[in-house]
């Protein structure tokens, strides 16, 4: 399984996800908290590039906010610029239709470089490693 070099792990800025390209497939990688998730450039509804849209938050009502609205997941929310369709970064999964998921990759950290492993597929957070 091909394994591909992002870049350094401190210049990945939460909510600025880091593109890399092998042949045909791009993937994005996102800081979220002090790991790391990586997805592929292709939302599951109509292919649309998902990655390039914000990365925001998202209100809800429910019984913990007491039916109230509330806005949650403050920089945890991939937004598609084709449909707003809203993906959870920490699962993949469509946030109104968990049956749909971005495709994840798994990310390794190591000397400060962040890595994406092509293969299976993997929402699993990454801690980076100390230097």
């Amino acid at each position: 399984m091909p394994r591909i070099r992002v870049g350094p792990a401190d210049e990945i800025q939460p909510g600025q996800p880091a593109f890399v390209k092998h042949g045909d497939i791009e993937i994005a990688v996102f800081r979220v908290d002090d790991g790391f998730r990586a997805y592929r450039n292709r939302c599951p509804h109509q292919q649309g590039p998902v990655c390039t849209g914000p990365v925001s938050g998202t209100l809800v009502a429910t019984a913990d906010t007491d039916w109230r609205l509330a806005w949650v997941l403050e920089g945890r929310v991939l937004i598609c610029p084709w449909h707003s369709m809203e993906f959870d970064l920490d699962t993949g999964r469509r946030l109104r239709a968990q049956s749909e998921r971005l495709r994840a990759y798994p990310v390794e950290v190591r000397e400060g470089e962040v890595f994406v492993q092509l293969g299976p597929r993997s929402a699993r957070p990454v801690t980076p490693s100390p230097a």
